[in-house]
């Protein structure tokens, strides 16, 4: 099952060190067991972020270590308690922080270690059920198809196995691995999805998991068509020599004569790359207020959302 060297030779040099997040739940050590079956087994990097939410947190730590030491891994470990930080952050929630803080320690990792690339254990259940998850808040296209198998650094290999045949094949080859206690907690969103919601699906379509994966991945098809005509566009002003500060820009009149549909797109994407490849936070309330910014009849004005920032002069819009 999941023969993983053709994955790791499309990413990866011979001796480029595989940084791994590693939970030691049993998606990510299905990943690391399956890291060691290869040639790449000595560049491995288990790294373990410990929030300090749950009681068994400081033996998942020891047992990554030993472990480690048994199969002559690498082990990166670093700590952070979530619930004190949240009272300096009210508005974030415990979910959100704990990315937070866990994905900037990933983000050390790559630098100590000069990696290009970190790899997580998202399988098929962990794609459907951030698909919903975003679904239910309003999300765009960017965020309904999140898990994909590259993005920026993160690599997912797993994302076509479902978790069931993961357990199996840890049982099967009584290969050692944890347990979150808040997994059964439906408190949690995430795990609301997960054994509320998900076995309705099954009930109407045993195959519901295929039919889900495959919308997600014509919705991947339908955003990359959608950001090549929204480039196209931004790209064709480039050539242009304005006296103005930035070499970022279109014209209004151009703008104005694109679809209604399109001139949302221009702004996500803006928005987009304006904030390291992420649209949380960005509205339809919000898109409707640049596109009337853009159109104000008052010269030499700014609009600002997050680190989106455009600037109107004369007749273009910088960006």
């Amino acid at each position: 099952m999941l023969n993983l060297t053709p994955f790791l030779q499309k990413y990866f040099s011979p001796d480029e060190p595989i940084i791994l997040a590693c939970s030691t739940w049993p998606d990510s050590m299905f990943l690391l067991y399956k890291i060691l079956e290869t040639s790449y087994k000595d560049n491995l990097v288990a790294c373990y972020f410990n929030h300090k939410l749950r009681p068994e947190s400081d033996s998942e730590e020891k047992f990554l270590e030993d472990l480690g030491k048994k199969h002559g891994f690498k082990v990166e470990i670093a700590e952070a308690d979530i619930k004190k930080i949240q009272k300096l952050y009210p508005s974030k929630s415990i979910e959100e922080l704990a990315r937070e803080k866990r994905y900037a320690f990933f983000d050390a990792i790559l630098h100590i270690y000069n990696a290009k690339h970190i790899l997580t254990a998202h399988h098929l259940d962990d794609k459907l059920e951030t698909f919903l998850f975003n679904l239910s808040r309003g999300s765009k296209l960017t965020w309904l198809i999140n898990m994909t198998e590259s993005s920026g650094a993160i690599l997912r290999p797993l994302l076509d196995i479902e978790k069931k045949d993961i357990l199996t094949y840890l049982e099967k080859n009584k290969l050692p691995y944890t347990i979150d206690s808040t997994n059964e907690e439906t408190e949690f969103t995430r795990n609301y999805i997960r054994h509320e919601i998900l076995p309705k699906f099954e009930r109407l379509n045993s195959n519901y998991k295929q039919n889900i994966n495959n919308i997600i991945n014509y919705f991947e098809d339908l955003k990359s068509f959608i950001d090549e005509e929204v480039k196209n566009f931004l790209q064709k002003f480039s050539s242009e020599k304005l006296k103005v500060k930035s070499d970022k820009y279109f014209w209004i009149n151009e703008f104005n004569s694109l679809s209604p549909f399109l001139q949302k797109e221009v702004i996500r994407y803006i928005y987009y790359i304006s904030n390291w490849n992420s649209t949380i936070w960005l509205s339809e309330a919000n898109i409707a207020e640049v596109i009337k910014f853009i159109n104000w009849k008052w010269n030499k004005t700014v609009k600002q959302i997050r680190n989106m920032k455009l600037k109107k002069d004369n007749k273009i819009i910088l960006y």
